[in-house]
């Protein structure tokens, strides 16, 4: 049951036409008008893309040109943003950073960002997994 888009010349629409099946294609129908003059034309689509094609497609540079001067504000604005766009893909927490910047506090990746980031997407591409490890309370020498 395909459906394809078309340029209507009788109502000058792009409309979509469904056929019910892929042997009646050759007569549509302009579902506004009824006019049969119809042009067919691409429809657009979507990529589904990898996790490790959207982290390999991530722009460092450009993320950090994002945060701006750096202030407070923005600082919780560029989180917020980065923590809904990476977080799921990254495992980091930019969102809770984001949080906690817009409540007053003035998180320690405030100091850094850009550590925090770039650690965060070499740990996705190298795979490994920092749960427990230095920094999360492992004083051991």
């Amino acid at each position: 049951m395909p459906i394809y888009q078309y340029d209507c010349s009788g109502c000058d629409q792009r409309v979509d036409v469904f056929f019910r099946s892929t042997s009646n294609v050759a007569d549509p129908v302009c579902p506004e008008c009824d006019g049969t003059n119809l042009t067919r034309v691409m429809s657009t689509f979507a990529r589904a893309r990898s996790s490790s094609d959207r982290v390999d497609s991530i722009d460092f540079n450009q993320e950090m040109g994002r945060l701006g001067g750096g202030g407070e504000g923005e600082f919780a604005r560029w989180a917020k943003r980065v923590g809904k766009e990476y977080d799921g893909e990254l495992g980091s927490n930019f969102g809770e950073i984001a949080e906690r910047a817009e409540a007053g506090e003035d998180p320690v990746e405030r100091v850094d960002p850009g550590f925090k980031l770039k650690h965060a997407i070499d740990k996705k591409k190298s795979g490994g997994d920092d749960s427990g490890g230095a920094g999360h309370g492992d004083h051991s020498h």
